[in-house]
């Protein structure tokens, strides 16, 4: 059966009482894709999420954050609160974490990213399959089959070729994984704010979360008891939760409390060179996004050199399109995604159902995004930003709407990433092959002189990091360092941002914890 949702503003008891194997804080991507596999396990599933039946902004339902540095965009347009979360305004593209992730030099994230990639190649298939993109991943394959001689030219120059995956519009809000014959047994409270947690202490120097107290913006309240607990409400809530907790038991729960929160990082992005104006349309038939089994592909590039001291980063041509049929279907498949009214004047309509056609004719006849003849082009560097103890997510002196302290971010870009930005610039473009071979030629931009300045990628990590060792907040299993039940999946798991944006390795680490918890629960007995 479809999952049930039920509005907390208006139910018809002031204090009310549920009780499930598994409750999931947060309906995004995480907690979504969790709940419909653990549903499938035969598990009862709670999610409380603290946004609407349409998302809004922090700001919206009293739980915003404070900025004590620069202003962090990614906690601010990257995130959204209700049904689908940010999947109701994210761009849907899937790029695993690989081997290209690894470093030959130890350090201490060397254990979590062997693990995290060695998830990701087991799971890449079950993940598909549960998003409805049947079991034939082709990140690496694709590029050899489209790209031919140049691919391996590239290859030989030291760069990889990967083709991301965007997901189907009609798929990206990922709230269908709750729909009819998709899902099972999921209960799904809405304006359901974690607002308490109960746990009780163990012998063994660890704590069992038994209850979490979720409440509304109209005063009404639920306290949910279940088995296991998970935190799947992003990197920068998930983060003030954990602190919340930690403060909220009395005894410090948690033994590296110091760990949560610290080294927010997320891709630094800016543009480091233009494609020469007489080579824009070269650029657009070797890389200009194409289509596959019906889904959009783009190309990406990356260093493939494991000894290398560089940071992990990733390249792709932006193409800075702006015809009236590319603008009607992006708004209008932008607001079929977040669920909201459609508003078209019928001059913005009929001025753009020229450039419609040719979007349809190329997508359908030609398998490639129209891109208008002398479109600037760029390519873009997306690298890892350095993970600065003194960018973190911590607990402030005053409280939300729902009494809660606030999240204070500290983030700023620093020297360390500028040099960074720099450095790979310079190893990116002096192995970018040249025009006597057949590649688009590149006019370098200096970053000194990139407007707008680097910006972050929407991508936030490191706030609650797994690995082996004593500075991991969670363990490489995703359970949290001092209790027995409660987990955490969001992207703060991930110890630095990678080659890839970081929601399907997420998904991945998902499907690992739905068959953990599974176990864990079955051997607990039941509470139902």
């Amino acid at each position: 059966m479809m999952a049930k949702l039920v509005d907390l503003n208006q139910s018809s008891a002031t204090d009310g009482r549920a009780t499930c194997d598994v409750c999931v804080i947060g309906a995004g991507a995480a907690g979504l894709y969790l709940a419909n596999r653990l549903s499938f396990q035969g598990l009862r599933v709670i999610i409380l999420e603290a946004g609407g039946a349409v998302c809004g902004t922090g700001e919206s339902i009293g739980i915003e954050p404070v900025f004590s540095a620069s202003l962090y965009r990614g906690a601010l347009d990257g995130r959204a609160f209700g049904w689908g979360g940010s999947t109701s305004r994210w761009g849907g593209a899937l790029v695993p974490h690989s081997q290209l992730d690894l470093r030959d030099e130890p350090s201490s994230e060397s254990a979590a990213w062997t693990y995290i990639t060695s998830v990701v190649r087991e799971r890449t298939g079950a993940v598909f399959a549960t998003l409805g993109l049947g079991r034939n991943p082709n990140f690496l394959s694709l590029p050899e089959a489209a790209l031919g001689s140049r691919a391996k030219l590239l290859r030989e120059c030291g760069l990889t070729v990967v083709a991301g995956e965007f997901l189907p519009f009609r798929r990206r809000n990922l709230t269908y994984l709750a729909s009819p014959g998709v899902s099972k047994d999921i209960l799904v409270y809405l304006n359901a704010v974690a607002t308490k947690w109960l746990a009780r202490p163990n012998t063994n120097n660890s704590g069992t979360v038994t209850t979490v107290l979720a409440s509304s913006q109209a005063g009404k309240r639920l306290l949910v008891t279940a088995k296991s607990f998970v935190i799947a409400a992003g990197a920068i809530e998930s983060a003030r939760i954990l602190l919340e907790i930690n403060r909220s038991v009395g005894e410090r729960m948690f033994p590296n409390c110091r760990a949560i929160g610290r080294c927010l990082s997320d891709h630094l992005s800016c543009p480091i060179a233009t494609v020469h104006p007489d080579d824009q349309q070269e650029v657009v038939k070797l890389f200009g996004p194409i289509f596959s089994s019906g889904r959009m592909r783009n190309f990406r590039f990356i260093g493939a050199d494991a000894h290398s001291a560089l940071p992990r980063h990733f390249a792709h041509f932006i193409f800075e399109i702006d015809h009236s049929g590319f603008r009607l279907v992006k708004d209008y498949l932008s607001l079929l995604q977040a669920r909201k009214w459609l508003h078209f004047r019928l001059a913005d309509v009929i001025g753009g159902l020229i450039g419609l056609c040719k979007l349809a004719y190329h997508r359908f006849y030609k398998s490639r995004l129209f891109i208008p003849p002398r479109t600037p082009t760029r390519l873009q560097l997306d690298i890892e930003q350095y993970p600065d103890p003194a960018n973190k997510v911590y607990l402030g002196d005053s409280t939300d709407a729902f009494g809660r302290p606030k999240a204070v971010i500290n983030w700023r870009v620093n020297a360390i990433d500028y040099e960074n930005i720099r450095r790979v610039t310079r190893w990116l473009l002096m192995r970018w092959p040249d025009r006597s071979l057949g590649f688009p030629r590149l006019i370098p931009i200096h970053v000194a002189d990139t407007q707008p300045k680097p910006y972050d990628a929407y991508h936030p990590v490191g706030t609650c990091k797994m690995g082996a060792d004593n500075d991991a907040a969670v363990d490489l299993e995703l359970k949290v360092r001092g209790a027995q039940n409660l987990y955490v999946l969001t992207t703060g798991v991930f110890p630095t941002a990678g080659t890839a944006n970081p929601t399907f390795s997420m998904l991945c680490l998902g499907d690992m914890l739905a068959d953990k918890i599974a176990k864990y629960c079955r051997v607990a007995g039941s509470l139902a």
